[in-house]
């Protein structure tokens, strides 16, 4: 139909075919009263009426609930957010506590704290399986004249101390440097070794490497262990410690940082080549059955000579001390 006239109390005005009828006077006593429509002829038809101010009550209440809903629903999974970190903060801190102060034995070859994680997850049931990116083990170092390592650190594996033949510059007629060749450093060997490309017998032109063992013909810290071979061991410090040096004239680190051990410091003697300056622990052990002194590398008290320069604290004699630290 094109047009229409309503024929009511409500206000007379044009509507068609998509429009809404508006009743001007409705105010919702009768929810549902008669209309009737004349359509241009004589043909009638008849409309309920339903009061428009409560039909925009009903949205907004229904808009309402949904929001309300809506707010519920988020708060909820905020909370379940939270607790989920909550409790992964606590359970990575319970592995980290339980690594630290885990005692169980390993194996001979050490496992890192990694390893020992994932051991500990997979024992407890409680536990989740630990991410392989979860690293907390940190840098490497050698404990120059102990088989194990301390109690901040995790085994890598033990051997035996070596380095550049000692010469004796004394002897021969020597300038101190009767042995020049080879390496300055010590190093420390597995007892394990393993070989490619090898000629049978003594090359003469090779580098040559020598076990170690502590020298110490005056009183001292070393004169027990006098001409017995040096253990050392490879160790690797925990909790992420990245960092690590030593720290030399005395046994203790700086503020933040983790001392690993303390001892004494060594080098080769003054009138043999040159070696570099290492930290011996200070509770030395040494390798059964070898006693009796061999023309190898040597490792002897670092001490003071106090007219070279340093301050009148470095007394003449005194032999330094010193501490591996790491953080």
């Amino acid at each position: 139909m094109d047009s229409t006239k309503l024929t009511d109390e409500s206000e007379i005005r044009d509507t068609s075919d998509t429009k809404y009828l508006v009743f001007t006077d409705d105010t919702c006593e009768d929810q549902n009263k008669n209309y009737t429509v004349k359509s241009g002829g004589d043909s009638k038809m008849e409309m309920t009426g339903f009061c428009t101010v409560q039909k925009l009550g009903l949205f907004a209440l229904l808009q309402i609930l949904i929001l309300i809903v809506f707010a519920i629903i988020m708060g909820l999974h905020i909370q379940i957010s939270n607790q989920m970190a909550i409790e992964t903060q606590a359970l990575i801190k319970e592995l980290q506590d339980r690594v630290t102060n885990n005692t169980e034995d390993f194996g001979s070859v050490g496992l890192s704290s990694k390893s020992k994680i994932v051991a500990l997850s997979q024992s407890t049931t409680s536990l989740p399986p630990v991410e392989d990116h979860y690293k907390p083990a940190g840098v490497t170092y050698v404990r120059w004249g102990r088989t194990v390592c301390p109690d901040t650190a995790d085994l890598v594996y033990t051997g035996i101390a070596a380095g550049g033949k000692g010469g004796d510059g004394t002897k021969q007629g020597g300038t101190g440097s009767d042995i020049p060749g080879g390496g300055s450093n010590y190093l420390c060997l597995t007892h394990s070794p393993q070989f490619n490309r090898s000629e049978s017998g003594q090359q003469p032109a090779r580098a040559r490497i020598y076990g170690a063992e502590y020298r110490s013909g005056e009183p001292g810290a070393i004169h027990d262990s006098h001409t017995h071979d040096t253990p050392c061991v490879m160790c690797q410090s925990r909790m992420a410690r990245v960092q690590v040096f030593m720290m030399p004239a005395t046994t203790e680190c700086p503020t933040n940082w983790t001392r690993e051990y303390a001892g004494y410091m060594a080098a080769a003697r003054w009138n043999h080549p040159r070696t570099e300056y290492v930290c011996l622990d200070k509770d030395l052990e040494t390798i059964r059955g070898t006693a009796s002194p061999d023309p190898l590398s040597y490792f002897f008290h670092v001490e003071v000579v106090g007219s070279s320069g340093l301050p009148s604290e470095y007394e003449t004699g005194h032999d330094l001390t010193c501490a591996i630290c790491t953080m």
